[in-house]
């Protein structure tokens, strides 16, 4: 009896553990946000990521990602005589006069932390105008699967047609971080640009309060790295931001916040995203590079009938700090067999981890070994894979179905002959 209560409650409690409610989020007054480890694909929060919002001047993350990748960082680009009839005077700036020579770099520095318009537009005209520009921007966000995002303008200013999302800001962003020379500078809190033929030295700095106390002293967060931010009538205030503390290591974008009463909440927004990932959340290993994962039939395998499958990469999810691992959702998209000659290493199927309801990782299978072909296996099996052919057994149908008709009518014609014999020995 006391084995049989003892069961129940083990029952109960494993029960209750799995139906455990995660811990409550943050509530934020920004329209869109997310909260992502900086090294892989898992979101810790998600509030409208697909939902369309304007991005203004994070615009320009995409806009400095194509100057880099067509000029780099060390082309001399000379300021264009008609660089003012694509500005506007109440715009950021740093003031470029024409005929004026900067290097690209510090172009894209001064569109990355100064949020310069005049820079921006400068590229744009370097490298072929606003619509060729415009063109290669759109090109570069189908090419990073960026889907709900269209670009109309390299500066970010309002149109109806000039959107995107948090979701595709945060692959963006991770795009420009990838790269060692943009992430530096958007690790920058500022940014020196040296005299020029036609201006004295300049001092640029960001606008993220986040990582610099230059133009608040309210929004500084300690564990804060990095980014962009953001502020217009349309757009709202956004801001992406990168952050780090011991071993765990965050994205956060927050989109179309408000400004209340004074406050930016965009930053505060951000901060508090941050705070729910460091405190309630641990790094934790779910699978470890070299792991045996799966086993499947290896078809024309020689000496082998079946293969280990492995895991390529380690994988770590954040998980909150009271759940444990079993409440990653695990799911295996794997073939039925794979076929010899096979190599070590070669991919062979994946897993998919969720958590809180959201996609975390996938993880790649790979082959331990190298795997000869089988000759004997290859035509056995090539025989059995020709009599499965539908028109080959059709062909086997139909001559088989002659060939009993055949005997049928030679059975029925003995049959006969064999009577009219007996019935003349009678007679």
């Amino acid at each position: 009896m006391r084995i049989k209560v003892l069961l129940i409650l083990t029952l109960i409690c494993t029960a209750a553990n799995t139906n455990a409610a995660y811990a409550a989020e943050p509530a934020i007054k920004a329209s869109s946000a997310i909260l992502a480890m900086a090294d892989g694909e898992q979101a810790l929060y998600a509030k409208n990521p697909d939902e369309r919002i304007y991005p203004s001047g994070l615009t320009k993350l995409m806009t400095a990602l194509i100057a880099y990748e067509n000029l780099g960082l060390d082309e001399t680009v000379t300021v264009p005589d008609n660089l003012s009839e694509f500005t506007a005077p109440l715009e950021q700036s740093i003031g470029l006069t024409a005929g004026e020579q900067l290097a690209s770099g510090d172009l894209i520095s001064a569109i990355l932390i100064g949020s310069a318009n005049d820079a921006a537009a400068c590229l744009a005209l370097r490298l072929g105008g606003i619509d060729s520009f415009v063109g290669l921007m759109n090109d570069k966000a189908g090419a990073l699967g960026l889907s709900g995002t269209h670009f109309t303008n390299p500066a970010g200013s309002h149109n109806a047609e000039h959107y995107s999302t948090a979701r595709d800001l945060l692959v963006l962003y991770k795009s420009l971080c990838a790269i060692p020379r943009l992430n530096k500078l958007l690790e920058s809190s500022h940014i020196k640009i040296a005299a020029t033929n036609k201006s004295g030295a300049r001092t640029i700095w960001t606008g993220n309060s986040l990582t610099s106390k230059y133009y608040s002293l309210d929004y500084h967060y300690p564990y804060a790295t990095g980014g962009k931010s953001s502020a217009s009538s349309a757009g709202g205030y956004s801001v992406i931001s990168s952050g780090g503390k011991g071993n765990a290591k965050f994205i956060c974008v927050v989109v179309n916040s408000v400004l209340d009463q004074g406050v930016n909440y965009a930053f505060v927004d951000a901060k508090n995203l941050f705070e729910y990932g460091f405190k309630d959340f641990t790094l934790r290993q779910i699978a470890q590079q070299g792991d045996i994962m799966r086993e499947v039939k290896a078809k024309n395998a020689k000496g082998q009938d079946h293969i280990l499958l492995y895991a390529k990469n380690t994988v770590r999810l954040y998980i909150e700090n009271d759940d444990t691992i079993d409440r990653v959702g695990v799911s295996y998209g794997v073939p039925d067999f794979v076929t010899a000659p096979i190599k070590k290493g070669d991919e062979a199927g994946s897993v998919t981890y969720t958590y809180q309801g959201r996609t975390a990782a996938t993880l790649a299978l790979v082959i331990g070994d190298d795997i000869g072909t089988s000759g004997f296996k290859v035509v056995g099996n090539s025989i059995l894979w020709f009599f499965s052919l539908k028109p080959v057994k059709l062909i086997f149908f139909v001559v088989g179905a002659a060939i009993l008709v055949y005997a049928a009518v030679v059975f029925y014609i003995i049959a006969k002959a064999r009577k009219k014999g007996k019935r003349a020995k009678k007679r």
